[in-house]
């Protein structure tokens, strides 16, 4: 920061320079980055008080501290508890009062404190004073019991830590391309790796097409790669129905149906589709105008070859890994065939 002399100094040869007018007002603004306003008001001031005025505002050592004293926060958040339906105002005026202490509170003071503890809210407040309740023996309310019920509900992760046990499928609708119909997508996603398969198909969804997903674009990635393929997850779909259950039977592949209206069973195969849409569908739809779905599935498989090869994943399994690090695993030569360096799937601790 410039000292104090030298800033008076600068504006004065402003002030000059307009006074003589060798530039004008708005001239000399843009050259010392000032605003009309400004530079009036450095003028009065110069006139008023000469040069003096010209130098920056002293500011007071120390600015006094604003924030209530933790006594008075303490008795805020308190009597909040103890009253929940009570709002700033009213808690303001109350803790005046000699019994509560006399605190000289303004109600947007007191809201600041409460909203800070996350008691803003009527309802956060009711909620708090319900669980302090329930700490002392009081009584249980609903909300209570929900609470607690929550509390001790295990949490359990879905998919596997073993490749080829447990793969998630779905459909999603895609969309409808004028002289060509509707657009499906069928989606595999392996509940380990993260390894995901998708085949673009016009026309309705259908029991045959996700059969033929399954036998001749899921299995074969799994045939190759020495993986056996166990169980495959899906909704109650009528996709995954009929044909398609007697081809997994064929195939001896297991069929576990998850309960109706609980995609949060499927979520694999939901995030998947979602990242699809987000970083795939999005983008090309703005790029290329599609005439088949053909087209659409050749641009999706180049896709999905960075999906699976080259993005890296932060779920709580992959841990930054890709997915076809995990599973081609056992078989580094099949990435060499692909065009891949082993080297880039290799950790560094291992290599080194």
């Amino acid at each position: 920061m410039a000292p104090a002399g030298s800033l008076a100094r600068m504006r004065k040869q402003v002030l000059d320079r307009v006074a003589r007018r060798e530039v004008s007002v708005v001239q000399a603004c843009q050259e010392a980055g000032w605003s009309r306003s400004r530079f009036y008001e450095l003028r009065a001031r110069y006139h008023s008080y000469g040069e003096a005025g010209l130098l920056p505002k002293p500011r007071p050592p120390h600015r006094a501290d604003r924030r209530l004293a933790p006594p008075a926060v303490d008795q805020i958040i308190a009597y909040a508890i103890e009253h929940p339906t009570e709002g700033p105002r009213s808690i303001a005026g109350r803790l005046s009062l000699p019994r509560f202490g006399s605190w000289s509170l303004s109600h947007g003071g007191v809201y600041n404190v409460l909203r800070r503890a996350g008691l803003a809210r009527r309802s956060a407040r009711l909620a708090a004073a319900e669980a302090l309740a329930a700490t002392e023996g009081g009584p249980i309310t609903e909300r209570t019991l929900r609470d607690l019920r929550t509390m001790e509900v295990t949490r359990r992760h879905i998919g596997s830590d073993i490749t080829g046990e447990q793969v998630f499928l779905d459909t999603m609708f895609v969309g409808r391309l004028k002289g060509v119909g509707k657009i499906w997508q069928y989606s595999a996603v392996d509940g380990a790796c993260s390894f995901g398969f998708a085949r673009v198909r016009r026309g309705e969804k259908s029991a045959r097409a996700a059969a033929a997903f399954l036998e001749h674009d899921v299995l074969p990635s799994y045939a190759e790669a020495g993986i056996v393929l166990k169980e495959v997850v899906v909704d109650g779909g009528p996709e995954f129905k009929g044909e398609f259950t007697r081809t997994a039977r064929r195939l001896q592949i297991s069929v576990h149906r998850i309960p109706p209206r609980s995609p949060d069973l499927n979520a694999f195969v939901e995030r998947f589709q979602g990242t699809v849409l987000h970083l795939h569908y999005r983008n090309a739809f703005r790029y290329r105008f599609y005439t088949s779905a053909a087209d659409i599935d050749a641009d999706l498989a180049a896709w999905l070859r960075f999906y699976n090869f080259e993005r890296p994943h932060r779920g709580y399994r992959t841990k930054g890994r890709r997915p076809a690090q995990i599973f081609y695993a056992d078989q580094p030569a099949l990435l060499v065939m692909k065009g891949w360096d082993v080297d880039e799937f290799t950790p560094q601790s291992v290599r080194s």
